[in-house]
């Protein structure tokens, strides 16, 4: 691999970290609900994607639990199954609906990343990070409407990487899901993140579509596809995912 390849490789792998950790999958965007108290949900899944030519193969698991009826807790893991394979940074962190009325809620999912990646093979950035994200939905019936805005501050041991790539970055989706019936949902994700590349001013811009399959109240299955939609962005990506409710 050439050093420019590994550079957008770099890049592209920490903006990855950045989107995947916080969201229901397919969807970039979370949105306000939690577990209530008490209930337990886990999270696994798996994209393969492509950028300038370059395949990886990525995966993800989250754990949350429902600490209060507006309140949950929850722990992620990701990390790559293509080279070079290992786990990623993780993350520690809080979802508090502070707001509902009515189809209209706000939330709030503050969270650590913990520098459980290694950053010498670009798994991670070597530091603790922080993120927040700030959540609105409005649930009309059929139709569940959600925006994102959110923040990630990275810190990186490497002098390389603290010369190559941004400290701040902020990002911003929007999401619909329409509600077929009982058990079928379909989704939709359209969003922009700051490029983590000091050399870039193309901010990457995403289009995901996808199907959720709910098999009673205790399992969901999950297909997407995500878009591209300037060459910051990967060119193509698709993956599949399971939620475990218990």
């Amino acid at each position: 691999m050439s050093f420019k390849k590994l550079h957008a490789f770099i890049g592209l792998v920490l903006l990855m970290l950045m989107h995947a950790a916080f969201a229901a999958h397919p969807l970039v965007s979370d949105d306000t609900s939690t577990q209530d108290a008490g209930n337990q949900q886990f999270e696994a899944n798996t994209d393969w994607y492509t950028k300038q030519g370059v395949s990886s193969h990525v995966a993800d698991f989250t754990y949350s639990y429902g600490a209060l009826p507006n309140l949950d807790v929850f722990a992620d893991l990701p990390l790559t199954a293509s080279s070079p394979r290992g786990i990623n940074d993780g993350a520690l962190g809080l979802k508090w609906r502070y707001y509902e009325r009515g189809a209209t809620s706000f939330a709030i999912k503050p969270a650590i990343v913990v520098a459980t990646g290694n950053q010498n093979r670009a798994l991670g950035t070597g530091r603790t990070g922080a993120a927040v994200t700030l959540i609105g939905t409005y649930d009309a019936s059929s139709w569940l409407l959600v925006g994102d805005v959110g923040m990630d501050m990275k810190r990186y041991a490497l002098s390389a990487d603290r010369q190559s790539n941004r400290g701040n970055l902020w990002r911003a989706s929007v999401a619909v899901t329409y509600i077929v019936n009982a058990q079928w949902r379909v989704v939709t994700d359209i969003g922009i993140a700051r490029n983590p590349d000091v050399n870039s001013s193309i901010n990457p811009a995403f289009l995901v579509a996808g199907v959720v399959y709910s098999s009673g109240k205790d399992v969901d299955l999950d297909v997407g596809l995500r878009f591209g939609l300037n060459r910051a962005e990967v060119s193509h990506q698709a993956g599949a995912g399971v939620t475990l409710h218990f």
